[in-house]
């Protein structure tokens, strides 16, 4: 996997930055920023919550992000802003073009015998379903009243990477040989262990309504239905 440090700056710090200037001039007061759970690193406390003590960042994409949120906090204390900061887990569901999921499905497409891996296949991820994220969100700008809300979103359980490809083969009625590389992480910044604690958004009344496994098979259903996403892909 290639690293692409100008594209993290440019897409996410440098976009943030122009669209809380694009609100300033305009007296635009709120934001709902997608962060993500890659902001903790190699969190020392797991599950992990907002107020995990930060480490060395491994990832210039977490990077990247947290320079993002760094920006908010500074023109909510500046310009009188309000800003909402959402470290997610990986999102799946309808409209999901790239991720894992997505790079199985079209592998096994290619070739149903055999499945290459990226990774250890015991990397352990945790998963949203979209529409249980968007529910989130709704609710955390609805009801928290601080100038700077940090939430994190996930779901309250995990699985390993090798789970996962075991649900999607299942789904699909293939069971190909895994050919595994790239040792525990896989590529450079990815945090082999992920799950974050959401007692802080649980608090205001939301919960996930599907499973990480109902998430992951909803993806798939989207993507059977709709083979154009690969082919442009």
């Amino acid at each position: 996997m290639f690293l692409k440090p100008r594209k993290d700056l440019e897409q996410n710090t440098i976009a943030t930055y122009n669209v809380l200037e694009a609100m300033r001039a305009n007296n635009v007061k709120r934001i709902a920023f997608s962060s993500t759970g890659s902001v903790y690193g190699e969190a020392k406390v797991i599950p992990t919550p907002e107020d995990a003590p930060f480490p060395v960042q491994t990832s210039l994409y977490g990077a990247s992000k947290l320079a993002g949120e760094g920006l908010i906090a500074a023109y909510c204390e500046g310009f009188g802003f309000t800003g909402y900061i959402f470290r997610f887990v990986s999102i799946l569901g309808e409209r999901y073009t790239h991720g894992h999921v997505f790079d199985f499905y079209k592998k096994l497409l290619e070739n149903p015998n055999e499945l290459p891996v990226l990774g250890n296949g015991h990397q352990r991820k945790s998963y949203l379903y979209i529409q249980d994220c968007i529910d989130a969100i709704l609710c955390v700008v609805e009801n928290a009243q601080e100038k700077v809300n940090i939430y994190n979103l996930g779901a309250d359980e995990y699985c390993e990477v090798n789970d996962s490809i075991g649900w999607i083969c299942s789904h699909l009625d293939v069971n190909p040989e895994r050919k595994y590389s790239g040792g525990e992480r896989g590529w450079i910044g990815d945090n082999p262990f992920i799950f974050l604690d959401t007692t802080k958004v649980r608090t205001l009344g939301w919960k996930p309504k599907l499973t990480i496994q109902q998430g992951i098979i909803r993806t798939l259903e989207y993507l059977q239905e709709n083979q154009w996403i690969l082919e442009r892909r």
